[in-house]
């Protein structure tokens, strides 16, 4: 069953940290907003955006995982101090998940 549960959370934090990555390569306006709360540019949350998406790819080859991981773990909690900054509690504790999805990969994977 863990075996199962791990592979699930393995699937969702891929995608989530590729489509994370894709969507401030797409400067989406409420992203940009998003950032320039706690001072960062376009530039800089385009530049997080390709981190992120060379972290979720890393994700994808068991070769690469754990670096993708250690890659994604520090944008994850960029992102949730972001979110917090904007007062966006409830949504805060959700990427605040996403940083625990991380920190298994990185303690179950070989």
């Amino acid at each position: 069953m863990m075996k199962i549960l791990l592979k699930i959370n393995f699937i969702l934090i891929t995608l989530i940290s590729i489509a994370t990555g894709i969507f401030k390569l797409l400067q989406q306006e409420a992203d940009i907003q998003l950032f320039e709360k706690i001072g960062f540019t376009s530039t800089a949350t385009t530049l997080l955006g390709v981190i992120q998406l060379i972290g979720g790819l890393m994700l994808i080859l068991p070769k690469t995982r754990k670096l993708g991981a250690w890659i994604m773990l520090p944008t994850f909690i960029i992102a949730s101090i972001a979110v917090f900054a904007n007062g966006m509690i409830a949504f805060g504790i959700v990427s605040l998940l996403f940083i625990a999805m991380i920190i298994l990969i990185l303690k179950f994977e070989k």
